[in-house]
């Protein structure tokens, strides 16, 4: 049992906030626990998981899920509303709601849980992944911010390090374990890997290194306050519009989906 649950399109997900979330990960380190599995879904993931199931049968492997997008909050509200009308004013409000800023607090951002760990007390924490140096550089970032932390890193592709990071991996023994090799390949990893891992924590971080690598500037907090982030990352780097394009889909699922 991992807290408070919340259940969204037929997946239990944490149900709490990032104090709370924090505070049960590091009771159950605490306790010697191992490869505690955390998987940050949004929107994006859940279509991805609709029309792929080997995928969908990955995250279910995993222990904690967190609700890592504001889209999956709105669903939430909006299917509360029988199909029809109802459902539709739902939605209107309900992101109305968002736009203000209301639900914010009830998102628990990937890049904000490890932010949030790195700066709390002494644990061992090891980057794996990201483009170029990126690893290297979060890590200096976090260590610069909490001297207690204990830092391993590895940068590069899977494929071409993988056994030799594992191994480097359980040496160093973390209690977290960041995997950025971007959405899906970094759930397939986890899911290859994590019974020869000796972890206390891990979880696949997306883009987090690019933020506190210095490599890309994340967006304004009223962006971030409005669930928005997406949307601001979209401006930033327009090659990332294609990705987007399932927002709708998922937007048209919600208000048409039977419950």
């Amino acid at each position: 049992n991992y807290g408070k649950k919340r259940k969204i399109l037929g997946i239990s997900f944490f149900g709490s906030n990032l104090d709370k979330l924090l505070n049960e990960l590091f009771r159950r380190l605490r306790n010697k626990e191992k490869n505690i599995w955390i998987a940050t879904l949004n929107p994006e993931f859940i279509m991805l998981m609709k029309n792929d199931k080997k995928f969908a049968d990955i995250i279910d492997k995993s222990n904690i899920k967190v609700i890592d997008g504001i889209g999956l909050i709105w669903a939430d509200y909006v299917l509360k509303k029988k199909k029809g009308v109802g459902r539709w004013w739902q939605a209107l409000k309900t992101g109305v709601a968002i736009l203000k800023g209301d639900k914010r607090q009830e998102v628990i951002s990937g890049s904000d849980l490890m932010g949030e760990i790195c700066k709390k007390g002494k644990s061992k924490v090891y980057f794996l992944g990201g483009w170029d140096d990126r690893a290297k550089r979060s890590a200096n970032y976090f260590k610069l911010r909490n001297k207690k932390l204990e830092m391993g890193y590895s940068c590069g592709e899977p494929e071409i390090v993988n056994e030799k990071v594992i191994k480097d991996i359980n040496k160093f023994k973390p209690d977290f374990l960041f995997v950025a090799y971007g959405m899906k390949k970094q759930e397939e990893w986890i899911a290859a890997n994590l019974k020869k891992l000796d972890v206390g924590v891990v979880m696949g971080v997306g883009r987090s290194f690019d933020y506190y690598s210095g490599a890309l500037e994340r967006a304004p907090k009223w962006a971030r306050k409005m669930g928005m982030e997406w949307f601001y990352s979209l401006i930033r780097e327009p090659k990332r519009w294609k990705r987007q394009l399932i927002l709708p889909k998922f937007v048209w699922m919600v208000l048409t989906e039977v419950t």
